[in-house]
């Protein structure tokens, strides 16, 4: 660590899954059905995402349970119990979260009214991916900085309310051609929904394995490309890519500018990129492949690991074996920016760290190409360190 800057440490974690999970072959029983002319591509797209079950927020009338507000409350509740944290000690809080329920207040402001709690600083990260990423960096800044002595970050996907078949509605489905439904298929069918959070705090706590984060990295690539995923004109190749130039909302939904889709043409990049900042961040020093229990990885379909080993042994690089790499997407689905949160509470859950194990955690975003790692140490407990 710098000198004249704290340590900080992740004491607690948590999760919040709406209801039960939902197996792949019921998906469609919560946000509906398009039709004969999709099934080959819903088969396609779970078959290749490799996930079995997954978590809605919406019932099986499509009506709302919780929002991205209540969800990440849940979290950081959850959370905090785990820190032996109470909520009065939180003065920082970064919220994230793809979209929003409101498109303004931003989402830590929801968060905290949702949460009830004491005055404090807050912060809302917006994007895809790393957005979750961004908060987490934010909320280990202020205590790097000791501008704060308990932060909580917290993310939240609440995609399936714009994939319910209502939004779609608008749109000729069967006349859409086979690119523009693949695309809009690969996203619908499978990202999830659910929140998680952590609780940082200058010290190790001192009755229970601590992770310490001893970096958080972001970087975006969207200088490299054009629009890979994105909400928005159906063609990103146009002038404004933007839905709100339309004359009216009714007239962007019915070109289909607000669903959400993914130029699955530029992926193999995306998957270069994502390698090549492996790659810095190892020739810079900031970790040892060999010391690495597991790598916490955030992927949205299981065809992309295969993809990214091969580009690791093309270019001769030191990595953890596949078979160290730690997903639950199988089981909880693409929780887009909140993944990487749920993906840790799971793994030091399942799986106890012992002191000085490295964990090292990757998130990319396709959207325009961002990517994060994240390096934490386990820690054994202290004595005398803060509740």
């Amino acid at each position: 660590m710098a000198e004249g800057y704290v340590s900080a440490y992740i004491t607690g974690i948590g999760k919040f899954l709406p209801g039960d999970p939902v197996p792949s072959s019921r998906m469609e029983e919560y946000i509906g059905s398009l039709g004969p002319r999709w099934d080959q591509l819903r088969d396609k797209v779970v078959r290749n995402s490799g996930i079995k079950t997954r978590h809605y927020a919406i019932d099986t009338e499509q009506r709302t349970l919780h929002t991205n507000a209540t969800m990440s409350a849940h979290a950081v509740r959850d959370a905090l119990d785990s820190a032996d944290a109470a909520l009065d000690r939180v003065d920082f809080l970064g919220a994230a979260a793809s979209f929003p329920d409101l498109v303004a207040p931003g989402i830590a402001s929801m968060v905290h009214g949702e949460l009830g709690s004491p005055p404090c600083e807050i912060r809302s990260t917006h994007g895809t991916c790393t957005s979750g990423m961004m908060a987490l960096k934010d909320a280990y800044a202020q205590i790097r900085l000791g501008e704060a002595d308990c932060a909580v970050s917290c993310a939240s996907e609440f995609t399936s309310r714009i994939m319910k078949k209502s939004r779609f509605s608008s749109v000729s489905v069967d006349s859409v051609d086979q690119k523009v439904g693949t695309e809009l298929a690969f996203m619908r069918y499978m990202l999830s929904d659910g929140a998680g959070a952590v609780v940082l705090r200058p010290r190790p706590a001192q009755d229970r394995i601590s992770l310490r984060v001893e970096w958080i990295s972001l970087t975006s690539y969207a200088n490299t490309t054009e629009l890979c995923s994105y909400l928005g004109k159906p063609d990103n190749s146009a002038d404004s890519p933007y839905w709100g130039d339309y004359p009216t909302v009714a007239e962007a939904a019915a070109d289909g500018a607000l669903l959400l889709r993914q130029e699955l043409r530029l992926l193999p990049g995306l998957v270069r990129t994502c390698v090549g900042e492996y790659e810095r961040l190892l020739k810079a020093g900031r970790f040892d492949p060999g010391g690495l229990r597991y790598l916490g990885a955030h992927y949205s379909s299981e065809v992309l690991r295969p993809a990214v080993w091969k580009e690791i042994e093309r270019r001769g690089l030191p990595c953890p074996e596949p078979e160290k790499w730690f997903t639950n997407l199988h089981s909880v689905g693409n929780i887009g920016c909140a993944s990487i949160y749920v993906i840790l509470e799971e793994l030091v859950r399942e799986h106890p760290l012992e002191p000085g194990d490295q964990v090292l955690c990757f998130v990319p975003e396709a959207a325009r190409w961002s990517i994060s790692f994240m390096l934490l140490t386990a820690v054994a407990p202290q004595d005398g360190a803060a509740p």
